[in-house]
């Protein structure tokens, strides 16, 4: 698949439009900045160790694939320099950007055993637009946050930004990819699909955005049936206290501005 190189793309293009207002709201909240300060110095700490520890860098020898990947990625959505690249092992399937002064990405060797070619695309454009869009050092130290606990304000602050955040960074990877069916299969993924499986009936873009207008619209269906007060407070609890958001949720978002005529559309046509 021949994908369009987007030199010049600036986060500003497709960025999520609440994400910069959110980040100011908890960057200037006094507990937040207390804990990202506290946290910070505990990541440095880190970060060495299980590095050194866990973590085996790859180069163009021992990994020909995948570092081909990253590097064509960089280029397509315009991130300079390429981040350092490091695999684990581990039952994970997002490859995740780490570090402060200099960001590097950590690929689960899950990851690439069942992934094809243009899942990894998105996989690495989601984790490379993360450096692209300066979200790695407060997603490394959202990394220390507690998932579920007490609702109190600095958090529901912090998890706000996160998930705005998110949703640009999964802007990003449909843009590294240019395949909304590869996508598509990486959120079913996260929903409990396996790749083998959500590869036999989302072969191409069109089928793609067909089922899931379909599962979306059935999703809803369900939501409003089973719409009791206290099922919409537990989903408000859970969108808002989490630090990952809801897999459907993001889903939604991303499959709105995939059809927005504004949205990803217009850039990848501004590339003509």
């Amino acid at each position: 698949m021949k994908r369009k190189i987007l030199r010049g793309l600036k986060v500003s293009e497709f960025i999520h439009p609440d994400e910069l207002q959110k980040k100011d709201a908890a960057l200037n909240n006094k507990t937040v900045q207390e804990f990202i300060n506290s946290a910070a110095n505990f990541c440095k700490t880190l970060i060495d160790p299980i590095t050194q520890g866990t973590f085996v860098k790859i180069n163009e020898k021992s990994e020909p694939t995948l570092f081909r990947i990253v590097n064509e990625v960089c280029e397509i959505i315009d991130v300079s320099p390429v981040p350092d690249v490091y695999l684990c092992h581990l039952m994970y399937i997002n490859i995740s950007p780490y570090g402060s002064d200099k960001p590097y990405l950590v690929v689960p060797d899950y990851v690439l055993q069942y992934s094809d070619e243009d899942m990894l695309y998105y996989n690495i454009g989601n984790a490379v637009t993360m450096i692209k869009a300066d979200h790695v050092e407060l997603t490394t130290l959202a990394a220390y946050m507690p998932g579920g606990g007490l609702i109190d304000l600095p958090k529901l602050l912090f998890t706000a930004y996160l998930h705005c955040a998110d949703s640009t960074s999964d802007r990003g990877g449909l843009l590294a990819s240019q395949s909304f069916a590869a996508t598509v299969r990486n959120h079913f993924w996260e929903l409990g699909i396996p790749p083998t499986e959500s590869k036999k009936f989302l072969t191409n873009d069109k089928d793609a955005e067909i089922f899931v207008g379909k599962y979306l619209e059935e999703q809803q269906t369900v939501l409003e049936r089973h719409n009791e007060i206290t099922t919409q407070i537990a989903r408000r609890w859970q969108r808002m206290s989490y630090i990952e958001a809801p897999a459907n949720k993001m889903l939604r978002e991303l499959f709105n501005w995939y059809l927005d005529e504004n949205g990803y559309r217009s850039i990848i046509a501004a590339y003509d």
